[in-house]
């Protein structure tokens, strides 16, 4: 079994979970919910100081570049936001995802792609992510 683990926290603000924090609900959650799973099938990748804006993030394209050589079975992260806030890179994503028959789990929103359903519902998610990270760029300006 192979489990990427995926965090990223912004620069620009101090709000929310810290990657640490991330990674260590991340590990609980794997252990407990997927059958099977142990502490040393899980690849910590960690994006600090980047946007979700688009996906020019080191750990994020190493994810991408990681599954190419190896499929994992799930991507695993805290908040599906952590993914991305664009629409349009999460679609993307989650089609090279789909056809690596790779789940995402995002367990701050309860998400497994795995489960029939749930993809609709992430894709109505990144939209709100987007425009939270419109309205904070926004902020950010004045």
């Amino acid at each position: 079994m192979l489990i990427y683990n995926y965090s990223r926290k912004s620069v620009y603000t101090e709000k929310g979970k810290s990657i640490e924090n991330q990674i260590e609900m991340c590990k609980e959650y794997i252990l407990k919910n997927i059958k099977g799973a142990k502490l040393e099938d899980i690849v910590i990748y960690k994006d600090k100081g980047f946007s979700g804006k688009n996906t020019n993030r080191p750990q994020f394209q190493k994810i991408i570049a990681d599954s190419k050589k190896q499929k994992s079975d799930y991507i695993v992260c805290y908040k599906l936001d952590k993914i991305s806030r664009s629409v349009s890179d999460f679609s993307s994503f989650v089609e090279y995802i789909n056809s690596r028959n790779i789940s995402i789990i995002c367990i701050g929103e309860q998400f497994n792609t795995s489960i029939p359903g749930v993809r609709a519902m992430i894709y109505i998610i990144s939209v709100f992510a987007q425009l939270e990270r419109e309205t904070l760029a926004e902020r950010v300006r004045r």
